[in-house]
């Protein structure tokens, strides 16, 4: 079991929440680590085996979606996990003033309610709102392509990916330092049944921000 889903898992046991914010290039393998640890941690009640089937209710991406579903949550019901997937799109740090970000930082607050752990899958920290990443002890995870052999045949070397893990910590001059946490290896292959799921999904991303994009063009010509 990946390092990651023995930290959630030990967040639920431990009555704890933190949220864990996963940033690297595009194609490096950050929603495929969120959702691995996602499918891991409920391995517990699989016989072991990663429930990739529980990661499709623990994933979303369109704010509607994502509320919706933490709405699902029952009253004394707590999850180990749920991702946001690229939430730099809705929580951007360019729109801090936004209520709805704001909103969503304060909901935060009261998390431990509902979840062990939010994970946010972004390209970078820095787009995501402080109003997110600037909760105390947040975990934030790098996905690098170090071990990885491009040039391979093996698919296994191929996509070898690493996940570094750290809390941004301050000393008492404001210098920030990084207090890591956790190293590991991953694969960035997910089982082909889920990959079939998830890219239309993952496609539509594309399209849904697309269309906001012309919506404030459009806006925007009008004045």
């Amino acid at each position: 079991m990946l390092a990651g889903a023995k930290f959630i898992i030990d967040l639920y046991n431990n009555d704890e929440f933190k949220p864990i914010l996963i940033q690297g290039s595009h194609g490096f393998g950050k929603t495929t680590y969120a959702n691995t640890l996602i499918a891991e941690v409920h391995s517990i009640n699989n016989g072991g085996k990663p429930n990739w089937e529980m990661v499709k209710k623990r994933i979303g991406y369109d704010p509607d979606e994502v509320l919706d579903t933490l709405d699902s949550i029952g009253e004394g019901e707590r999850w180990y996990a749920y991702h946001w997937d690229d939430a730099g799109t809705w929580l951007h740090s360019l729109d801090f003033q936004d209520p709805f970000v704001k909103a969503v930082g304060k909901y935060l607050q009261v998390a431990r309610t509902d979840l062990a752990c939010m994970i946010f899958s972004t390209i970078s920290v820095g787009d995501v709102s402080s109003k997110v990443r600037g909760i105390r002890d947040a975990i934030i995870v790098d996905i690098t392509k170090e071990g990885s052999e491009p040039n391979s045949n093996e698919p296994y070397r191929k996509n070898k990916r690493t996940a570094r893990a750290y809390i941004l910590r301050k000393t008492w001059k404001g210098r920030e330092w990084k207090d890591y946490q956790w190293e590991e290896r991953f694969d960035s292959h997910v089982p082909d049944k889920f990959y079939k799921w998830y890219k239309p999904i993952r496609d539509h991303y594309a399209k849904q921000a697309k269309q906001i994009a012309r919506e404030k063009w459009h806006s925007r010509k009008e004045k």
